[in-house]
């Protein structure tokens, strides 16, 4: 059987202490507000970059995969633009970058960006379709709680 192109990334659950109570909010209302928009048509969403790599620095952004079953960019990435603007404005913790993208779409990246498909499987952290609850983030930020 063939993988999943979707099928990447490290479970945020494995994670226990990479990211802080902040980040681990700001990842809960992003899914939510991703979700909410997208509802069946979302199929995953990735951190990807320094801060999946946790190589970010305090400046560094938040860039995110957000995987749909089809994408129009002229609607899709003014919606996405503007939820990342709320969430930035609303968690104070940088840039948030939401890519909007199909499997086709991320399949044909590496046409365009030679290796970069490589380097978001080596690097992402998978944030749904796991999905992140309140639970998963009380356990994430105080284990043992």
């Amino acid at each position: 059987m063939e993988q999943d192109v979707l099928d990447f990334g490290r479970s945020l659950n494995d994670m226990s202490g990479a990211f802080s109570a902040p980040e681990l909010r700001l990842f809960s209302d992003l899914l939510s507000q991703v979700e909410s928009l997208y509802g069946k048509r979302l199929q995953s969403v990735k951190l990807v970059g320094s801060r999946a790599r946790g190589t970010a620095m305090d400046t560094s952004d938040f860039d995110f995969l957000v995987f749909l079953d089809s994408c129009d960019y002229a609607v899709e990435v003014p919606r996405l633009k503007e939820t990342g603007y709320q969430l930035c404005l609303n968690h104070g913790l940088g840039s948030i970058s939401l890519s909007p993208l199909t499997r086709e779409q991320f399949i044909g990246l590496d046409a365009k960006y030679e290796g970069i498909t490589e380097n978001f499987r080596r690097d992402a952290v998978d944030l749904w379709p796991d999905g992140l609850t309140t639970l998963t983030i009380d356990l994430l930020c105080c284990p043992g709680s």
